[in-house]
């Protein structure tokens, strides 16, 4: 199921066959203590990642979902190519000592070869009108380790709030 489009980018639902591109952006996205356990059983990581798009959908109606590029016209007249997968972007529930009765966090990867090229942007902006619009969410947070600049710059350009410490909050309008 397409969650949305924009004029580059497809976000949809996340399915099985999408599992090794995702698994190589974030072992190639993550630092190296966590890339060493991701790596260390992908299987188990399979596991997991099948266990959420079966559960995590169908029970919050949202979540991580899949970022692709938009195919490409092949050589061949009348055929599409593939869209590329690019990384996740999406809703999750959290509840933790922030917030013990849980709230709504707006999470993003994009494959390195992909940054700096305005793709997160492009895609957390329409995860959040998603949010607000469709899903009537009133407040959306996200989660940012304070030496990731990267991520503060466009937590700020999204128009988020920084509330304490890692915590930055966007409210809707």
């Amino acid at each position: 199921m397409i969650i949305a489009e924009t004029d580059r980018l497809i976000i949809r639902e996340s399915s099985g066959r999408d599992f090794s591109r995702i698994y190589c952006i974030m072992l190639s996205a993550s630092e190296d203590e966590t890339r060493d356990r991701i790596s260390e059983d992908e299987d188990e990581e399979l596991e997991k990642y099948l266990a959420y798009i079966h559960t995590v959908y169908p029970v919050f109606g949202f979540g991580l979902w899949t970022v692709c590029l938009k195919g490409n016209p092949s050589l061949h007249e009348g055929e599409a190519r593939e869209a590329a997968i690019i990384g996740r972007c999406g809703l999750q529930p959290v509840a933790d000592d922030n917030s013990p009765l849980g709230r709504i966090e707006l999470g993003y990867l994009i494959d390195p070869a992909y940054r700096r090229k305005g793709y997160a942007y492009e895609a957390c902006t329409a995860i959040l009108d998603y949010a607000f619009r469709r899903l009537k969410i009133d407040e959306v947070s996200v989660e940012i380790e304070p030496s990731n600049t990267a991520s503060a710059r466009l937590a700020r350009k999204l128009g988020f709030q920084q509330s304490e410490g890692r915590l930055w909050t966007l409210y809707r309008n």
